[in-house]
Protein backbone atom coordinates (compact mmCIF):
# COMPACT_ATOMS: atom_id res chain seq x y z
CA UNK A 1 0.00 0.00 0.00
CA UNK A 2 2.52 2.49 0.62
CA UNK A 3 4.31 1.97 -2.59
CA UNK A 4 1.21 2.45 -4.38
CA UNK A 5 0.77 5.55 -2.64
CA UNK A 6 4.13 6.80 -3.01
CA UNK A 7 3.39 6.13 -6.86
CA UNK A 8 0.43 7.78 -6.96
CA UNK A 9 2.29 10.90 -5.27
CA UNK A 10 4.88 10.94 -7.63
CA UNK A 11 3.02 10.59 -11.11
CA UNK A 12 0.73 13.87 -9.40
CA UNK A 13 3.82 15.78 -8.95
CA UNK A 14 4.80 14.64 -12.60
CA UNK A 15 1.51 15.81 -13.93
CA UNK A 16 1.51 19.13 -12.10
CA UNK A 17 5.30 19.66 -13.55
CA UNK A 18 4.30 19.01 -16.85
CA UNK A 19 1.55 21.31 -16.19
CA UNK A 20 3.98 24.15 -15.86
CA UNK A 21 6.37 23.55 -18.10
CA UNK A 22 2.79 23.78 -20.92
CA UNK A 23 2.46 27.64 -20.11
CA UNK A 24 3.65 29.05 -23.20
CA UNK A 25 5.14 32.18 -22.65
CA UNK A 26 4.86 33.80 -26.28
CA UNK A 27 2.13 35.95 -26.12
CA UNK A 28 3.62 37.84 -22.74
CA UNK A 29 7.22 37.99 -24.64
CA UNK A 30 5.45 39.49 -27.54
CA UNK A 31 3.59 42.01 -24.83
CA UNK A 32 7.15 42.99 -23.35
CA UNK A 33 8.96 43.53 -26.12
CA UNK A 34 6.08 46.11 -27.90
CA UNK A 35 6.12 48.03 -24.71
CA UNK A 36 9.66 49.71 -25.28
CA UNK A 37 7.64 51.20 -28.90
CA UNK A 38 5.17 53.18 -26.55
CA UNK A 39 6.99 56.33 -25.81
CA UNK A 40 3.27 57.96 -24.68
CA UNK A 41 0.15 56.49 -23.35
CA UNK A 42 -3.13 57.87 -22.27
CA UNK A 43 -6.39 55.89 -21.05
CA UNK A 44 -8.84 56.55 -19.22
CA UNK A 45 -10.17 53.79 -16.75
CA UNK A 46 -12.22 52.43 -14.30
CA UNK A 47 -11.33 50.73 -10.64
CA UNK A 48 -13.42 48.60 -9.29
CA UNK A 49 -12.62 47.86 -5.20
CA UNK A 50 -14.25 44.55 -3.92
CA UNK A 51 -13.91 44.35 -0.16
CA UNK A 52 -15.42 41.93 2.39
CA UNK A 53 -17.27 44.50 4.30
CA UNK A 54 -18.85 46.17 1.59
CA UNK A 55 -22.04 44.25 0.25
CA UNK A 56 -21.60 45.85 -3.10
CA UNK A 57 -18.32 46.70 -5.22
CA UNK A 58 -17.25 50.54 -5.01
CA UNK A 59 -16.81 51.79 -8.92
CA UNK A 60 -14.77 54.76 -9.66
CA UNK A 61 -13.16 56.60 -13.35
CA UNK A 62 -10.25 57.61 -13.65
CA UNK A 63 -7.22 59.15 -16.11
CA UNK A 64 -3.68 58.31 -16.72
CA UNK A 65 -1.09 59.57 -18.68
CA UNK A 66 2.55 58.28 -19.43
CA UNK A 67 5.61 59.86 -21.26
CA UNK A 68 9.22 57.99 -21.96
CA UNK A 69 11.29 57.67 -19.82
CA UNK A 70 10.00 58.51 -16.25
CA UNK A 71 6.79 60.47 -15.77
CA UNK A 72 3.40 59.31 -14.76
CA UNK A 73 0.66 60.57 -13.88
CA UNK A 74 -2.52 59.26 -12.16
CA UNK A 75 -6.00 60.20 -11.39
CA UNK A 76 -8.88 58.72 -9.81
CA UNK A 77 -12.06 60.32 -8.92
CA UNK A 78 -13.65 63.41 -11.02
CA UNK A 79 -12.75 65.66 -9.59
CA UNK A 80 -9.64 63.46 -8.73
CA UNK A 81 -9.83 62.29 -5.06
CA UNK A 82 -6.15 60.85 -5.36
CA UNK A 83 -3.37 61.75 -7.43
CA UNK A 84 -0.83 60.01 -7.92
CA UNK A 85 2.23 61.58 -9.82
CA UNK A 86 6.04 60.51 -10.84
CA UNK A 87 8.57 62.71 -12.70
CA UNK A 88 12.07 61.12 -12.83
CA UNK A 89 12.69 59.07 -9.30
CA UNK A 90 9.93 60.69 -7.18
CA UNK A 91 6.62 59.99 -6.29
CA UNK A 92 4.05 62.06 -5.27
CA UNK A 93 0.68 60.98 -3.55
CA UNK A 94 -1.73 63.50 -3.74
CA UNK A 95 -4.82 63.84 -1.78
CA UNK A 96 -6.44 67.54 -2.85
CA UNK A 97 -9.02 67.19 -0.66
CA UNK A 98 -6.65 67.18 2.66
CA UNK A 99 -4.41 69.21 0.49
CA UNK A 100 -1.77 66.22 1.69
CA UNK A 101 0.86 65.23 -0.62
CA UNK A 102 3.13 62.40 0.53
CA UNK A 103 6.81 62.64 -1.46
CA UNK A 104 8.69 59.00 -1.86
CA UNK A 105 11.46 57.80 -3.75
CA UNK A 106 10.65 54.82 -6.44
CA UNK A 107 13.66 53.39 -4.82
CA UNK A 108 11.94 53.14 -1.81
CA UNK A 109 8.54 51.81 -2.59
CA UNK A 110 10.59 49.19 -4.96
CA UNK A 111 12.27 48.12 -1.90
CA UNK A 112 9.02 47.71 0.13
CA UNK A 113 6.65 46.09 -1.96
CA UNK A 114 3.53 45.13 -1.30
CA UNK A 115 -0.04 44.73 -2.45
CA UNK A 116 0.00 48.88 -2.38
CA UNK A 117 3.25 48.98 -4.30
CA UNK A 118 2.29 46.81 -6.88
CA UNK A 119 -0.63 48.84 -7.48
CA UNK A 120 1.73 51.32 -8.79
CA UNK A 121 3.94 49.56 -10.67
CA UNK A 122 6.46 50.43 -13.22
CA UNK A 123 5.63 51.66 -17.08
CA UNK A 124 6.73 49.25 -18.83
CA UNK A 125 6.05 46.35 -16.57
CA UNK A 126 9.67 44.79 -17.30
CA UNK A 127 12.19 45.66 -19.59
CA UNK A 128 11.92 42.35 -21.13
CA UNK A 129 10.62 38.80 -20.49
CA UNK A 130 13.90 37.83 -18.36
CA UNK A 131 13.22 40.43 -16.45
CA UNK A 132 9.88 39.87 -16.03
CA UNK A 133 10.37 35.73 -14.82
CA UNK A 134 12.80 37.46 -12.45
CA UNK A 135 9.84 39.40 -10.68
CA UNK A 136 6.66 37.10 -11.30
CA UNK A 137 5.74 33.56 -11.18
CA UNK A 138 3.78 32.75 -14.15
CA UNK A 139 0.34 30.28 -12.61
CA UNK A 140 -1.57 30.54 -16.15
CA UNK A 141 -1.95 31.71 -19.33
CA UNK A 142 -4.95 31.53 -21.46
CA UNK A 143 -5.76 32.85 -25.22
CA UNK A 144 -9.26 33.51 -26.48
CA UNK A 145 -8.92 35.50 -30.07
CA UNK A 146 -6.67 38.55 -29.39
CA UNK A 147 -7.36 38.93 -25.68
CA UNK A 148 -4.77 36.84 -23.33
CA UNK A 149 -5.37 36.27 -19.81
CA UNK A 150 -2.45 36.02 -17.20
CA UNK A 151 -2.28 35.29 -13.72
CA UNK A 152 1.03 35.47 -12.27
CA UNK A 153 2.35 35.99 -8.07
CA UNK A 154 5.24 38.24 -7.85
CA UNK A 155 8.17 36.10 -6.38
CA UNK A 156 8.72 38.52 -3.67
CA UNK A 157 7.84 37.17 -0.96
CA UNK A 158 6.83 40.07 1.08
CA UNK A 159 4.50 40.81 -1.74
CA UNK A 160 3.36 37.42 -2.17
CA UNK A 161 2.15 37.46 1.77
CA UNK A 162 -0.29 39.37 0.97
CA UNK A 163 -1.86 38.25 -2.54
CA UNK A 164 -3.29 35.53 -4.24
CA UNK A 165 -2.78 36.53 -7.92
CA UNK A 166 -2.27 39.38 -10.14
CA UNK A 167 -4.29 39.00 -12.91
CA UNK A 168 -3.52 40.94 -16.45
CA UNK A 169 -5.64 41.01 -19.56
CA UNK A 170 -3.48 41.80 -22.92
CA UNK A 171 -4.80 42.59 -26.30
CA UNK A 172 -1.94 40.17 -28.83
CA UNK A 173 -3.21 42.57 -31.51
CA UNK A 174 -2.19 45.97 -30.06
CA UNK A 175 0.05 45.04 -27.27
CA UNK A 176 -2.54 47.44 -24.86
CA UNK A 177 -2.50 46.44 -20.99
CA UNK A 178 -6.64 45.76 -21.19
CA UNK A 179 -6.92 44.86 -17.26
CA UNK A 180 -4.90 44.77 -14.19
CA UNK A 181 -5.92 42.89 -10.97
CA UNK A 182 -5.18 42.24 -7.65
CA UNK A 183 -6.51 39.76 -5.44
CA UNK A 184 -5.85 39.61 -1.58
CA UNK A 185 -5.82 36.65 0.48
CA UNK A 186 -8.23 38.41 2.81
CA UNK A 187 -10.88 38.28 -0.49
CA UNK A 188 -10.32 41.80 -1.21
CA UNK A 189 -9.66 42.64 -5.15
CA UNK A 190 -8.94 45.98 -6.76
CA UNK A 191 -9.26 46.16 -10.41
CA UNK A 192 -8.47 48.56 -13.20
CA UNK A 193 -9.99 48.32 -16.85
CA UNK A 194 -8.61 50.44 -19.19
CA UNK A 195 -10.24 52.27 -22.26
CA UNK A 196 -9.77 54.82 -24.87
CA UNK A 197 -6.39 53.58 -24.80
CA UNK A 198 -3.73 56.71 -27.15
CA UNK A 199 -0.44 55.62 -27.72
CA UNK A 200 2.16 57.56 -28.87
CA UNK A 201 0.32 60.89 -29.09
CA UNK A 202 1.80 64.61 -27.73
CA UNK A 203 1.39 65.02 -24.06
CA UNK A 204 2.29 68.65 -22.59
CA UNK A 205 4.47 68.89 -20.36
CA UNK A 206 2.26 70.41 -17.58
CA UNK A 207 0.39 67.09 -17.23
CA UNK A 208 3.37 66.18 -14.95
CA UNK A 209 3.24 69.14 -13.04
CA UNK A 210 1.28 70.07 -9.89
CA UNK A 211 0.78 72.98 -7.54
CA UNK A 212 1.90 72.17 -4.27
CA UNK A 213 0.70 75.70 -2.91
CA UNK A 214 -1.15 75.38 0.38
CA UNK A 215 -0.60 71.89 0.21
CA UNK A 216 1.40 69.97 3.06
CA UNK A 217 4.21 68.15 1.82
CA UNK A 218 6.01 65.51 3.57
CA UNK A 219 8.32 62.67 2.99
CA UNK A 220 7.18 59.28 3.00
CA UNK A 221 7.99 57.57 6.49
CA UNK A 222 10.75 54.80 5.59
Amino acid sequence: MTRVWLALLLSLAAARAGAAEALDPTPVKRWLAKQGDFHSVTADFTQTRALRALRSPLASAGRLWFKAPDSFRWELGNPAKTIILRKGETIFLIQPGKKHAERNAVSTLNQNAGAQGLGMMNFPLARDFADFDKQFEMLSIATEGTRCHLEVLPRDPRARKSLTALKFDLDTATHYLLSFEMITRDGSSLRNEFTNVQVNTKIDHSVFDFDFTGYDVVDAKP
